[in-house]
């Protein structure tokens, strides 16, 4: 028994002493912090990795979403912008523009999205490209992709996904 108080008080000694140091020595904050900045390096690059793929991710659902609609449009109406006997090409361009022109498209907020998409429709309305890249630029003409475009036609043909 009165060896248990003597390694208490022999604890509570060396307790006592360490408060007195005041707290971690320079080379124990030095590894933390080398540790913290090599969890930074690696995890800072994945995670905007991951927020660009999320918006590639929203273009590509939106862009195959749009395309169903618009086969739809063309099942119902024999061309894909009417009026059919109007024999001249159109550009719907805008999220707000495609939404009126194809209602049954709900992206939701369209102020929040990434990408500006464009609707070509060519060859006497029977062909079309709908086209998605980053806000601040504008969809190239064109069934081939610039850099960090996404586009889909009327095959079903892609590029940029």
């Amino acid at each position: 028994m009165d060896r248990v108080l003597i390694n208490t008080a022999a604890l509570s000694c060396r307790t006592h002493k360490a408060r007195e140091h005041g707290g971690f020595t320079l080379p124990e904050i030095l590894v933390t912090l080398a540790i913290i900045g090599i969890l930074a390096v690696i995890a800072i690059p994945l995670y905007l990795g991951q927020k660009e793929k999320a918006a590639r991710t929203e273009a590509s659902e939106n862009l195959q979403s749009i395309r169903l609609i618009m086969e739809q449009y063309y099942s119902e109406n024999g061309c894909y912008y009417a009026p059919c006997t109007t024999l001249t090409d159109q550009a719907v361009s805008g999220v707000t523009a495609i939404m009126s022109y194809l209602p049954s498209f709900k992206p939701g907020n369209a102020n929040a999205m990434k990408f500006n998409y464009n609707i070509a429709i060519t060859n006497n309305r029977t062909q079309y490209v709908i086209g998605a890249v980053l806000k601040g630029n504008s969809v190239s003409s064109g069934a081939t992709c610039a850099s960090g475009e996404l586009k889909i036609d009327h095959n079903n043909n892609k590029c940029g996904f």
